[in-house]
């Protein structure tokens, strides 16, 4: 039986599709397109070069670089050719990113003329692997002490026209790693083999995932390639013959709704905070989002003013999901017209609740209590959810501790997320074990609260952590920003807390200009943590 491999899609895609566009917006280059075939072509001579510059088979090369098209051809080259791809988090600091990159073996270091000071810092910080450096860029390299450094284009115009990818991969060997945001102490790897790959963007065609893809679709990938999200999705619409779309260096609401409009983007994937910029944007600017059909969200709640803008456009709404690197991104999916079925605002009420909709395919979940029994499917009793199946990781790469510690005998992972299960197979996500709040004895979920503040039309962003207090051990406090325009009053959000839930879990509501978010863009609760452990002390 022939193996499961990624350049089988890719080397498809430049057969079928030979004329369909890849647009990048790179720094100083303004648009650059090209085809799928002209995307082969150059991917053919990337892998040349990897071998010539030492990254063989099953060694790791690393890229340090925004969504390009270069990052694109060394991303699928990289693992066409049998070696091991890893999109390094820019936004770790750099104990973090030498520690990936040791652990990996980066022998080959692909990086963005931006980021070559974030490069020197994280090898003069002790990555010692690496055998050579690519600068991914069409200027010449800026002053450096980062040797020996090559130019990739120049590489690239020397390397022979034709590879032949190899057929005897082992479907089931590492090609590609992604490392969480380490919040929690040092990035855990999920490793990923070609049929892992292969089988998520397969199952990712469904209409229950992120599908279905069509021909005509226009994919934007805005999700840092890093990202256990975003490195897959090209292939999502090689296998369609989408049109992809790479947004290049920082892309903010504005450049997101210009992209939209000038490239007719019908596929929009991003996190809400994402979502409400790009709104404000296309309102100021007059951008034309029309051409969207599909908008898909996660890493947080979707406030309902925006879904109902959103809606207002005819888009298919994925409104969330239970999701993680260790199972690529998602491995459940809620969609707006779903959780609706008759009533539209019973779609509002769940997706506030935390909804996360049903198993996608290949995906086994279970909300367990301590002793491992499935809780009740009554939407009330909490439990750890916990995953399994044929997309989720088995272990963590190169780390025996982390898969003995969140690896249960029989295969589950501990995700450390708290959940409730439906009797229609559906699960909500409460929060992250960690994020409970114990107070006087009674758990307060972080995200009920978090939800109910999120409705107010005075509040932007809100993160509710537990601090410690004197007499109940912990109390709520929520950080609250406020909408242009706006003014955050704590005594009228607690007042519209009130109307939606007991008064002894209402918190402090805080106005504060920003919060401190993670790598990956989520809320930094252990720093915030630490810094308003003294809240209640004064």
């Amino acid at each position: 039986m022939e193996p499961l491999l990624v350049k089988h899609i890719v080397e498809r895609a430049a057969i079928c599709f030979p004329r369909r566009e890849i647009v990048a917006r790179s720094a100083g280059e303004g648009r650059f397109a090209y085809t799928y075939a002209e995307f082969y072509q150059r991917l053919q001579r990337a892998a040349h070069v990897l071998d010539r510059l030492g990254a063989g088979r099953g060694e790791t090369v690393g890229v340090l670089g925004w969504n390009t098209h270069r990052h694109l051809e060394i991303d699928y080259a990289t693992i066409c050719k049998g070696s091991i791809y890893l999109g390094l988090n820019f936004r770790l600091d750099v104990d973090a990113l030498v520690y990936t990159c040791n652990l990996a073996q980066v022998r080959v270091l692909a990086v963005d003329p931006e980021l070559l000071p974030l490069a020197e810092q994280v090898v003069a910080a002790g990555a010692n692997t690496v055998r050579a450096f690519l600068l991914l860029g069409d200027r010449p390299a800026p002053a450096t002490t980062l040797a020996p450094l090559f130019d990739y284009e120049t590489e690239l115009a020397t390397a022979p026209a034709e590879y032949a990818f190899p057929d005897d991969v082992d479907e089931n060997a590492t090609v590609c790693v992604s490392f969480t945001g380490g919040t929690t102490g040092r990035p855990k790897g999920c490793p990923y083999s070609n049929r892992f790959l292969v089988l998520r963007a397969l199952t990712r065609q469904s209409a229950q995932s992120l599908g279905p893809y069509r021909g005509d679709d226009v994919l934007l990938i805005i999700p840092p390639m890093f990202h256990a999200h975003a490195f897959n999705l090209p292939m999502d619409g090689m296998i369609a013959g989408a049109k992809l779309v790479l947004p290049g260096v920082h892309p903010d609401g504005h450049a997101v709704a210009r992209l939209v409009a000038d490239e007719g983007v019908t596929r929009l994937m991003a996190n809400p905070v994402l979502g409400k910029l790009v709104l404000a944007a296309a309102a100021e600017r007059d951008h034309d989002l029309s051409s969207l059909r599909y908008v898909g969200f996660g890493g947080d709640i979707v406030p309902r003013d925006m879904a109902q803008r959103f809606l207002a456009m005819g888009v298919k709404l994925r409104c969330g999901g239970h999701g993680m690197a260790e199972s690529l991104a998602d491995h459940t999916a809620a969609f707006y017209d779903e959780l609706a079925g008759a009533d539209p605002d019973a779609a509002f009420t769940r997706m506030l609740d935390g909804n996360c909709g049903l198993p996608i395919v290949g995906a086994q979940v279970r909300v367990v209590r301590e002793d491992g029994a499935p809780v009740a499917a009554d939407g009330v009793e909490t439990g750890e959810i916990q995953l399994k199946g044929w997309h989720v990781i088995g272990e963590y790469f190169r780390d025996a501790a982390n898969t003995e510690a969140l690896f249960t005998e029989g295969g589950w992972l501990r995700t450390g997320d708290v959940g409730v299960r439906f009797a229609d197979a559906s699960i909500a996500f409460v929060g992250r074990t960690k994020d409970m709040i114990k107070s006087g004895g009674e758990w307060i979920p972080a995200l009920t609260l978090e939800h109910a503040l999120s409705e107010h039309p005075s509040v932007a962003e809100v993160c509710v952590i537990g601090v410690p207090h004197p007499t109940f051990g912990e109390r709520p406090l929520a950080l609250v920003t406020a909408r242009p325009g706006q003014v955050i009053d704590p005594a009228a959000l607690r007042e519209h807390l009130a109307g939606h839930l007991p008064r002894w879990m209402l918190p402090d509501c805080l106005p504060v200009d920003d919060i401190a978010k993670t790598t990956v863009g989520k809320f930094n609760k252990a720093l915030l943590r630490e810094q308003y452990r003294g809240y209640h002390a004064a």
